[in-house]
């Protein structure tokens, strides 16, 4: 079923969605719910009547950067989680969960893992997709035939990864910058950790990860408040109890560099990385974001203007913010010719210390402004995508009414105020610069074509 904003909606989540005027602050109406239950889960929960639909997400504390003995250990718990659980076969699961038509998805990261299900909110079908989803997270058998189809299918993914360009460019800039450090080990497995685990690994690292007080729960939907209490004390109160994850070290001292990764092809793959000490739940990061979407993305961003509109250097080409618990990174991606490596690794560098010594304009905060506010009333206009952003919110400690001030406060910034957060938090001497692709001779850029 298709997830969407009907007519009389409106006005329950948007104070202007139609004749928006992207040029003054517009408000995001959300009453956001928050409570802790009594076994340590901190909740969330926005109730939405206008489709009869409930969208869940459970983010635990349970991502690659907890499973540093065995790398491999979050990911292959996360996915056997769904291979048995409470006694039914994984078979038996999946073919429950489509008769009540119910959707479970699942993703790890570094520092979370995600498990998601939207259901019908009708009593006769949430109730039993609840159970169900409760007993995958909460009681998984992790049978041992479970355990090596997943280590092959892990251990196939990582083979087919390694073969791309783009990822192992991003891998190699996390692991230079975060050396030494659980942000360091971006594929979140080996071949030696995988091979290495075992069916109690599995059980010993979701008894202490998926404990209830390791989690944020987000709920969306059809439901009142004691509906939304109900369902949260049966999935945390089913959960092991007592563990929280350690805090994340501070971030290793980054050093600059330049690697290249020989491999087959016309063009090579590159990245420009830097470090950030800025936080997630830093005030900070909103002009950061705002910075971000002048500089890389769009066709009218600074990058693009640079180096596909003015010398045809590239198809595409983009910065993207990663704000992690205790700092993060600041990367540019792009492709190019071979013989143009250097010389498109020196125009982008120019560009991005530029940027960082001037700032934006007041014309391009106003574009980049009204380029974040589509995106972001959509999501909020989309139940399953709210309850991703409530996830997110939970997890990086952000407050209550962030989304309903978020706008307003993109739309108060000024070119000084994000030039300040950039100069303070990103240094190009710092950079880490990686391509991967075939080694050439090199040219000179291109000349700009004259008008």
């Amino acid at each position: 079923m298709t997830d969407t904003l009907l007519p009389n909606q409106t006005t329950t989540r948007l104070l202007s969605a139609q004749g928006l005027v992207l040029d003054e602050p517009t408000l995001i109406n959300t009453e956001i719910q928050s409570w802790t239950d009594d076994s340590g889960a901190r909740v969330r929960f926005i109730e939405s009547h206008g489709l009869p639909m409930v969208d869940v997400q459970l983010v635990f504390k349970a991502g690659t950067t907890q499973d540093t003995d065995y790398p491999g250990l979050a990911a292959l718990t996360l996915y056997n989680l769904d291979e048995g659980s409470a006694g039914k076969s994984a078979s038996e699961f999946a073919e429950r969960l489509e008769s009540l038509g119910a959707l479970f998805e699942k993703s790890s990261r570094l520092e979370y893992s995600t498990l998601t299900l939207r259901t019908l909110s009708a009593k006769e079908v949430l109730d039993p997709a609840i159970a169900l989803f409760t007993d995958l997270v909460a009681r998984p058998d992790f049978p041992a035939a479970g355990l090596e189809k997943v280590k092959a299918q892990l251990l196939g993914q990582r083979a087919a990864l390694e073969k791309s360009p783009a990822i192992r460019a991003t891998a190699e800039v996390y692991r230079h910058l975060f050396a030494g450090h659980p942000y360091g080990t971006p594929e979140g497995s080996s071949e030696q950790g995988i091979a290495a685990i075992t069916t109690d690994d599995l059980k010993a690292f979701h008894g202490k990860a998926y404990s209830a007080n390791n989690l944020e729960i987000s709920l969306v939907g059809d439901l009142s408040r004691e509906d939304a209490e109900r369902i949260t004390q049966q999935l945390s109160q089913a959960l092991p109890q007592g563990w929280a994850a350690a805090e994340l070290p501070p971030l290793p001292t980054p050093s600059p560099g330049r690697i290249h990764i020989e491999q087959p092809g016309a063009s090579n793959v590159m990245a420009l990385a830097l470090p950030m000490a800025v936080p997630a739940d830093a005030p900070e990061q909103l002009n950061l974001i705002l910075a971000n979407e002048v500089l890389g993305s769009g066709l009218n961003s600074r990058l693009m203007q640079a180096l596909r509109q003015q010398r045809g250097l590239t198809y595409d080409i983009s910065s993207a913010l990663n704000p992690l618990r205790v700092g993060g990174l600041f990367m540019v991606r792009w492709e190019v010719a071979a013989e143009y490596v250097d010389a498109s690794l020196q125009l982008v560098r120019q560009t991005v210390q530029d940027f960082i010594e001037q700032g934006p304009t007041a014309a391009e905060l106003l574009a980049a402004h009204r380029q974040l506010t589509g995106p972001m009333l959509r999501n909020v206009a989309q139940n399953r995508r709210l309850a991703a952003l409530l996830g997110e919110m939970g997890y990086k400690q952000l407050p209550d009414d962030y989304l309903s001030t978020y706008l307003p406060r993109l739309a108060a910034l000024t070119p000084e105020q994000v030039r300040d957060a950039l100069q303070a938090n990103l240094d190009i001497n710092m950079s880490i610069e990686v391509s991967v692709g075939p080694a050439s001779d090199q040219q000179p850029l291109p000349p700009v074509p004259a008008e």
